[in-house]
């Protein structure tokens, strides 16, 4: 599964500790080139070829395709994921690049999953719809909370009612293929607090919710504020109670837990 990665923000967030950048201005030439590049890269070193009368798609001389295969092109990508940085602020052109050169070096069937990761404040109708051109038929929203003080802690761009418009806005182009990101562990969240963003994101999610614990990474400002003492962490019981509680209220919702931060409703 090919991974492209858009390694720019518009700003950091107060927790991040990703490979990110902030400029002024990115050159999307040069990067969607850089992306290229990679994405055929990593599938010739993961041998995946675009099989073609026994010739791969990187001219090497190959056997024939088994008799058993159910397709004439059998190495197959099942799955491109777009993450970052904020690869919403990548234009659908540069979208549509990648998952061409994918499919120029392997098999992209009509039915892959291509998620594109994005935040709320960058992903207005006519730019998802631009995505969806583009062949992105999975969106995953970066929320994170549904709560606007929280939110500014965090240093998310976004308010909670823009949260709210921008999932709106996927579901209606993306049905039951958007996703969404909340943390849990905040300084100063509590149990109750917790409880209630659940029951709020049920009733705003489509079919799958994301739910990560804050890691308080060396070097980010909110790991700052909390080890100065600005800041109050919750217990370990806390943190835990939170995660049992997310999972017996998913659960009850109809969703499948079926990874340690991963819930499917289908």
């Amino acid at each position: 599964a090919p991974c492209p990665q858009w390694p720019y923000c518009r700003k950091r967030c107060s927790y991040c500790s990703f490979n990110t950048y902030v400029v002024p201005a990115a050159d999307e030439a040069a990067l969607r080139a850089c992306l290229l590049r990679e994405a055929r890269t990593l599938l010739r070193l993961g041998r995946v070829h675009r099989w073609v009368h026994g010739v791969s798609s990187w001219g090497v001389l190959r056997p024939p395709c088994p008799p058993a295969a159910s397709h004439p092109l059998p190495c197959s990508v099942t799955s491109v994921f777009f993450g970052g940085g904020t690869p919403s602020l990548a234009s659908p052109g540069t979208v549509a690049a990648v998952l061409e050169a994918v499919a120029g070096a392997a098999h992209l069937p009509a039915g892959a999953e291509v998620t594109l990761e994005a935040n709320p404040s960058s992903t207005s109708t006519s730019r998802l719809a631009g995505f969806r051109a583009a062949g992105v038929n999975r969106l995953s929203i970066g929320v994170q909370s549904l709560d606007d003080a929280e939110l500014r802690m965090l240093g998310r761009e976004h308010t909670a009612a823009e949260a709210r418009k921008a999932v709106e806005a996927a579901r209606g182009l993306f049905p039951g293929r958007t996703s969404i990101d909340l943390l849990f562990g905040l300084p100063r969240q509590s149990r109750d607090a917790w409880a209630r963003q659940l029951e709020a994101a049920l009733g705003l999610c489509d079919d799958h919710i994301s739910l990560y614990q804050l890691t308080l990474e060396r070097g980010t400002a909110l790991a700052g504020q909390v080890r100065g003492g600005a800041l109050p962490a919750p217990s370990q019981d806390v943190l835990a109670d939170m995660y049992q509680t997310a999972r017996s209220v998913l659960v009850a919702a109809g969703f499948r837990h079926y990874e340690v931060s991963n819930f499917a409703r289908k």
